[in-house]
């Protein structure tokens, strides 16, 4: 991908995040983008090409974001469970927005085919929590998908209270399962 077209979607996430989904506009896109509508067409099929484009990077921005913060933290792991809605929470606002144009009759399902990739990303990960733990690549997934879960749920729902409830229940598996130490 090309550098101008990695600017341009980022500007695009960003101007989506100003304005929601529904109130954005091609022509004040261009706006931000400083680009003709042609020239913008040069880089982007059509319009919904560049919300789903915008989309995915937003919520790859986030998945490597709280992915890092996860990875950061494998010496501390009650410490990451009692820290983890707190960095969720800086990214609520992103994660909406990313679930609104994924899940989107307009967009959702061609956003979730261009964002299957997201599955070798989630795979990566597994392989590094394996290494790091120990665990299975059962454990891993397991892990990583109920805390998918869980991090959807909170942006969504904005419940604290019942999303560390899920969050105890994991940490409390996890310790079980693999011996660590609390």
């Amino acid at each position: 991908m090309s550098d101008k077209r990695k600017a341009i979607i980022a500007t695009t996430w960003d101007y989506l995040l100003k304005t929601g989904l529904g109130n954005a506009s091609v022509g004040e896109l261009c706006k931000e983008t400083k680009l003709a509508q042609s020239s913008l067409y040069y880089w982007f099929e059509n319009k919904d090409d560049i919300w789903i484009a915008a989309g995915k990077y937003g919520l790859s921005k986030v998945v490597d974001a709280l992915f890092t913060f996860t990875l950061n933290h494998t010496n501390d792991v009650r410490k990451y469970f009692d820290t983890l809605l707190s960095e969720i929470e800086k990214y609520k606002y992103e994660l909406r927005l990313a679930l609104q144009i994924t899940t989107s009759p307009m967009f959702g399902e061609r956003m979730r085919e261009k964002s299957k990739d997201f599955r070798l990303l989630y795979e990566k990960y597994a392989e590094k929590l394996i290494e790091i733990f120990g665990c299975t690549h059962e454990q891993a997934e397991y892990f990583i998908y109920t805390i998918i879960a869980s991090v959807i749920d909170y942006a969504i729902w904005d419940d604290g209270e019942k999303t560390q409830m899920l969050l105890e229940n994991l940490y409390g598996r996890i310790v079980e399962k693999i011996d660590i130490e609390q």
